[in-house]
C-alpha cells in the first residue's frame, strides 16, 4: 500500500477508467466509428473526431518502449520509494497505444526495451488501486 503518495482524482469523464481500476481491470475508451482505443480518456476520438465510443476492458499485456529510473524524489512521500521505474508500455490490442505506469518488483538493470509485462495492481492509502506493470515471461 502507498502511503501519502499523491493519487489520481477522479474526474472529467475518468470516472470509469478509475472504477474499473478498483476492480482490477484495466480499461480504455474505444471508439465506436473507427474502432481505435484512445489514451487518455478524451469526450472525441483522436483519430476521426466522433464523440461516441464504449469503455473496453484491455487484456493489461504489452511491451516496454522506454523507461527511466527515477533516483530523486520529486515528492517528500516519494523520498522512500527511491529508485523506482516509469515506464512507457505499448498494449498489445493496438500499435501506438501507449500508457505510462510504473514497474514494480524488478532490478531496474534488468530492464530491456520490447520486453513483455502485464498490468497488475496496487493500493493506494485512499483505497484507489492504481495500475502498475510487472515484467512477464509471455
Amino acid at each position: 500500500m502507498l502511503s501519502d503518495f499523491p493519487y489520481p482524482i477522479p474526474e472529467h469523464g475518468s470516472e470509469p477508467y478509475w472504477a474499473a481500476c478498483n476492480d482490477r481491470r484495466l480499461v480504455m475508451q474505444r471508439c465506436d466509428a473507427c474502432r481505435k482505443f484512445r489514451w487518455q480518456p478524451t469526450p472525441l476520438c483522436t483519430f476521426c473526431a466522433d464523440e461516441n465510443f464504449t469503455w473496453a476492458t484491455l487484456s493489461g499485456r504489452g511491451k516496454i518502449s522506454t523507461w527511466t529510473v527515477v533516483t530523486h524524489p520529486v515528492h517528500p512521500a516519494a523520498i522512500d520509494r527511491v529508485p523506482y521505474v516509469v515506464v512507457e508500455v505499448e498494449l498489445d490490442e493496438q500499435t501506438g497505444l501507449r500508457m505510462l505506469s510504473n514497474l514494480v518488483d524488478v532490478n531496474p538493470a534488468a530492464i530491456k526495451a520490447d520486453a513483455r509485462v502485464a498490468v497488475t495492481f496496487t493500493e493506494h492509502q485512499s483505497g484507489q488501486m492504481l495500475p502498475v506493470f510487472r515484467l512477464t515471461d509471455v
